[in-house]
């Protein structure tokens, strides 16, 4: 590492006296160089460059002779331009100042230019030794990169090759069905087809999890209509009962909505652990991010009855408006089927950190473990209907 100094002076740059090079973590700073590097009249600028250590004790020797003439003369230059300055602003005294600035200058340089011939192999030395290791650093960039970026791609392709093995599940065999299908209804073929066998490899382990899946998906849907009946059943209560407790609620958003709250727990449910990358997914070809699943567990939503007679729910909402100055709310209104379909989760997204991209999409059901997810939507489907029950009863 080295200062880069150079002077903050026209007369100085237009002699091409800008810069020398400085170790001062090398060797500590020399009374010379410590004068000059406390001037406010010199920039100061760290750059990358390395040296043997008999390069930068010549170096430093070598800039240290240079300041020690240069330091000294630039000072003297100095003090003419400050006492000549004010004189240079009247017209009578104008041309005194300028010549005695002029003789001043052309003494700086006759005292300065053979010490600066002297300096300037030393100094385009250490630019060249600059540029050279920049370019060695930036050629060593490229490298990593284009390294980085083949893993990359082999890594996508391993993943490619993966999702060709997730999607053998739905590929109509020789008969029509998908081996889904065949799970679905308790079938297992007599033998599997020998494309099949080299495209998932361990046939057993993956019919498996085909069938692992299956139960998994009857779970789920076995949750959405218990939710579904449950919120239909209360609507169909309430309607009986002439609508006892129908109340007009306004909330934040200006609309009025008619119905009823209700009110979840969803705390104590058993433990999400399906809620990570699968075992066996390649993921070296995606950048930092997080997974994140689409599971909607809201603490209240309000069962209403709109105009036509039809119930639904709705939450309040809310965005952001005038660049952010102003927040502007209103009700976000589901269908009972499509409500009771997001309290069990069915996807499972990777976000990346900095584009907010999101670069795989999963079935969860295809990759939770029955063991834990059964119990899971079983339990989300008892705390949603109990809530419902409880508005039916009251």
């Amino acid at each position: 590492m080295a200062l880069k100094i150079s002077w903050l002076n026209h007369a100085i740059a237009d002699a091409g006296l800008v810069t020398v090079y400085w170790f001062p973590e090398e060797v500590g700073e020399a009374e010379g160089a410590s004068g000059v590097l406390s001037s406010s009249r010199v920039s100061r600028t760290r750059v990358q460059v390395a040296g043997t250590p008999q390069e930068v004790a010549a170096w430093n020797a070598a800039a240290l002779a240079y300041l020690d003439e240069l330091a000294p003369a630039i000072a003297e230059l100095e003090r003419v331009e400050v006492r000549v300055r004010r004189w240079r602003r009247r017209l009578v005294s104008r041309r005194w100042a300028e010549a005695t600035y002029g003789r001043a200058k052309a003494a700086f340089l006759d005292r300065v230019e053979p010490t600066a011939a002297a300096y300037r192999p030393v100094r385009e030395a250490v630019e060249r030794r600059i540029a050279e290791q920049e370019a060695q650093r930036i050629e060593a960039g490229r490298r990593a990169y284009r390294e980085q970026e083949r893993r990359r791609e082999e890594a996508r392709a391993r993943f490619e090759e993966w999702e060709w093995r997730q999607a053998a599940a739905d590929r109509p065999l020789p008969g029509g069905s998908t081996p889904r299908e065949l799970a679905a209804r308790g079938e297992t073929p007599q033998a599997w087809p020998a494309e099949l066998r080299e495209t998932v490899g361990d046939i057993d382990a993956w019919w498996e999890r085909v069938r692992a899946s299956v139960r998994n998906q009857r779970a789920r849907e076995e949750a959405v209509r218990k939710v579904a009946q449950a919120i239909t059943a209360t609507a169909a209560a309430l309607e009986e009962a002439g609508r006892p407790g129908i109340s007009a609620v306004k909330d934040r958003p200006y609309e009025v909505r008619h119905g009823w709250w209700v009110h979840f727990t969803w705390s104590g449910l058993p433990d999400a652990t399906w809620l990570r990358t699968p075992p066996d997914m390649p993921t070296g070809h995606l950048y930092a991010g997080q997974w994140r699943d689409d599971a909607y567990h809201p603490d209240r939503i309000l069962l209403m009855r709109q105009p036509s007679g039809a119930y639904g729910l709705a939450v309040v909402s809310s965005e952001s408006i005038a660049n952010g100055l102003a927040t502007r709310y209103t009700w976000w209104e589901w269908e009972i089927e499509r409500f009771a379909q997001a309290l069990v989760p069915d996807r499972l997204v990777y976000h990346t950190t900095h584009t907010f991209e999101v670069a795989v999409r999963l079935r969860i059901t295809d990759h939770a473990d029955p063991a834990v997810f059964v119990p899971y939507a079983e339990a989300v489907a008892r705390r949603a209907t109990a809530a419902f029950r409880v508005v039916a009863a009251g």
